[in-house]
Formats: C-alpha cells, sequence, structure tokens
C-alpha cells in the first residue's frame, strides 16, 4: 500500500466531510433546530467506506463506482434541500404580510442582512472556547457559496482520490466531462433568479430535485466518463464486437443515455415548463433552453453514429469469420507429388505445405486421409495404369 495512495485518499474524505460539517453548521444556525444534527450521521458511513477503501482496496477506488461520493452528497445535498426551502418560507411569509411594494423593500432588507459562522464551545477557567468562521455573507450567498463548491470539491476530489483501474487518458477525460457538467449545474441554477420561481413552492422543489438527479453522474466514474467525451472529439472509440455477445450496449452508450436521462432531458422539460407554462420569457432562459435541446440532438445523433459503426463491425467480424472458416475447408490442390489417385481431402493439422502433405499421404502419416483409403485408391491407379499397358 502506497504511503502517498493512502495521504491523498484521506485528504479527500477529510475534505468532503468539511464541507458537510460546514454546510450542516450552518442549517443549524439559520434555522436554530438541533435535529438537523442528525444529518452527521453520515460522517460514520464514511468513516465505514474509509476503512473499507484502505484495507481491502489499498487506497484505491472503485472502478464503476465511487461511493464516498455518494456518502458526500447524502451529507451536504439534504442540508442544502432545507436551507433552500427555509428561504424559500421566510419569501413566501414577508409577501404575504405586507404590500407588493413593501415586500420588495423587505426582501432587499432580507438578502443584505449579513452573518459569519460561529459556534461557543463553552469555557474553562474562565476561558471562552469559540470557533468562528470570519466569512459575512447573506442566506442567499451562503447557499449559493455551498452548492458551487459541492461542485468545485467534486471534480477536486476526483482528481486528487487515487486513480484505481482508471488510466491516466480515462481520469483525464472525466475531469473535463465533470467540469462541463458542473457548469450546465451551475446554468440550471439561474432559475432561481426569476420572479415566477423564487415565489412557487413547487417549482422550486421541482429544481432541487432535478439538481439532486444531476448529482448521481459524480458518483459513475467510466460511464460518465463516456457520455460526452465523443463531442469534442478528443477520443477515437474502437469497439470490441465480442462484447456485444455480453451486452447490447457499450460503456459510452451507456454514458450517454445516463447523460440524457439524468441531466439534459429533464432540464430541457422543466425550461419548457417554465417558458409555456409559466411564461419565463427572459435571456437565459431562452438561451439555456437552445442549449440544452442542442445537447440532446448531439447526443442523439451520437447514438446513431455509434449504432451504425457497431453493426458495421458486426458485419464484418461475421465476413472475416466466414472468410476464415472457407480458406480450413478448402481442399488441397494437387501438385507434382500428387499420384492421380491420391485424395485430396482438408488439409492437415500445423503448417504443412501442399509437397508436404503429399509426401505425408504417400507415407500414410496424414491423419486426414485414412491409409485404407489411400491403400485402395492406389490399388485402383495401378489397375488402371496395367489396362492401358494391355492395348498397347
Amino acid at each position: 500500500m502506497g504511503s502517498f495512495t493512502v495521504a491523498r485518499a484521506i485528504i479527500v474524505r477529510l475534505l468532503f466531510a468539511c464541507h458537510g460539517l460546514v454546510s450542516i453548521w450552518l442549517l443549524y444556525q439559520v434555522t436554530q433546530e438541533p435535529r438537523f444534527w442528525y444529518l452527521a450521521a453520515s460522517f460514520g458511513f464514511l468513516l465505514v467506506e474509509t476503512t473499507v477503501t484502505l484495507v481491502r482496496k489499498q487506497g484505491k477506488e472503485w472502478k464503476w463506482f465511487c461511493p464516498s461520493v455518494l456518502i458526500y452528497l447524502t451529507m451536504t445535498v439534504p442540508a442544502i434541500w432545507f436551507l433552500e426551502l427555509h428561504e424559500l418560507e421566510k419569501r413566501i411569509d414577508h409577501r404575504q404580510s405586507t404590500s407588493f411594494n413593501l415586500s420588495n423593500m423587505s426582501l432587499i432588507e432580507i438578502h443584505n442582512e449579513t452573518f459569519d459562522l460561529s459556534a461557543h464551545l463553552g469555557s474553562v477557567l474562565g476561558v471562552k472556547f469559540e470557533i468562528r468562521l470570519p466569512i459575512n455573507l447573506s442566506p442567499d450567498e451562503w447557499i449559493r457559496t455551498l452548492e458551487q463548491l459541492l461542485l468545485l470539491l467534486l471534480i477536486l476530489g476526483r482528481w486528487m482520490l487515487p486513480k484505481g483501474k482508471l488510466t491516466h487518458d480515462q481520469l483525464s477525460q472525466l475531469l473535463l466531462v465533470y467540469i462541463g457538467t458542473a457548469a450546465d449545474i451551475v446554468e440550471f441554477f439561474e432559475a432561481f433568479k426569476e420572479d415566477e420561481v423564487r415565489f412557487n413552492k413547487i417549482l422550486c422543489i421541482c429544481i432541487l430535485g432535478l439538481w439532486s438527479l444531476s448529482l448521481i453522474q459524480f458518483t459513475l466514474v467510466l460511464t460518465a466518463a463516456s457520455a460526452r467525451r465523443d463531442q469534442s472529439g478528443l477520443v477515437t472509440r474502437h469497439y470490441n464486437v465480442k462484447q456485444g455477445k455480453h451486452g447490447c450496449c457499450a460503456a459510452d452508450v451507456y454514458g450517454i443515455l445516463i447523460s440524457i436521462l439524468l441531466q439534459d432531458l429533464p432540464f430541457l422539460v422543466l425550461r419548457i415548463l417554465l417558458i409555456f407554462k409559466f411564461n419565463v420569457l427572459s435571456y437565459t432562459n431562452m438561451f439555456f433552453t437552445s442549449k440544452n435541446t442542442l445537447v440532446i440532438l448531439l447526443l442523439l445523433y451520437r447514438l446513431v453514429v455509434v449504432f451504425l459503426e457497431r453493426r458495421s463491425e458486426g458485419r464484418q467480424q461475421k465476413y472475416n469469420n466466414l472468410k476464415s472458416k472457407s480458406d480450413h475447408s478448402r481442399p488441397v490442390m494437387s501438385s507434382k507429388y500428387n499420384g492421380p489417385g491420391i485424395p485430396r481431402s482438408k488439409p492437415c493439422s500445423g503448417n504443412v505445405t501442399t509437397g508436404e502433405k503429399a509426401n505425408l499421404v504417400q507415407r500414410d502419416v496424414c491423419s486426414d486421409v485414412p491409409p485404407s483409403l489411400y491403400k485402395l485408391n492406389q490399388d485402383k491407379t495401378l489397375s488402371r495404369e496395367k489396362n492401358l499397358d494391355s492395348r498397347f
């Protein structure tokens, strides 16, 4: 077990734990409800996962799935959910309790209120112990900061984690895919700036649900790496037709389908709903709707190309197999060593030339021609020669 590999695995999990702790801490300070500290139970699962990874995998990550990322998401995503819903309730309450103009003023006052994170640990011998983060932000800014740090740590953590069975090429492609995916998710939160969304609880829950669904991509490794890297033209895919016997799709096909179902298609459906149902015709919403539509069309085009390439390679493989079988079953042509009575049979096993085969057959060594059959043909040849001599 390499000490550098173990150090990287531990450091990344410590970063995950610190960000999860800050998220839960912020949730407690905003709501002042101790029950939310139960979210810290995920730290126990993270400790178990770290122990298993270090002991069984020697610090290396799993090939297809990253359990540490999943546990990290279970710590931070629920905390962000509760923070968003808490701020939504505050906006709705202030809007209902005052008139429209006053509500705008109250909302400005709410979001201008800044605070820092602090926790009092008690005092010993008159000395007070306190933990404080000297960062003054509004509640909305704290939430956006946590959401963006979540995506940043997912990319940075995947880079720092031991690559396991991933090659350096696959890891670099995976990081590029993560950056593109994170950019799309950050753009998706631009919908919260629309007034039709800020005060609509159903839309806020839908946006948070689709955001949580899109984060599942970061727990998948090879399928995510194969999802969008073909769009950039960085890698040329070579398909192994033999894999088709054990499954209907390759890894890149699964990756493209996962990208469509978990991110692009849900994002597009929600943006279209905002346009036609809630009449949200802002520039950003129209632009990102067009962008999601174009991405889905490109992914579908890539699926068609992959299917056609696999089918053409399958046909070529079948043709090569039939051609090789016909070459093996082709009879041995006669040569100067073959007498007229020597049967033309299948080639002997091994690299044997035609002349060598003839010698082997004449010596009754070749196993492809039975000796009795050769003797019978030889007798027929001798009798024909005697008949010819008798005529002359």
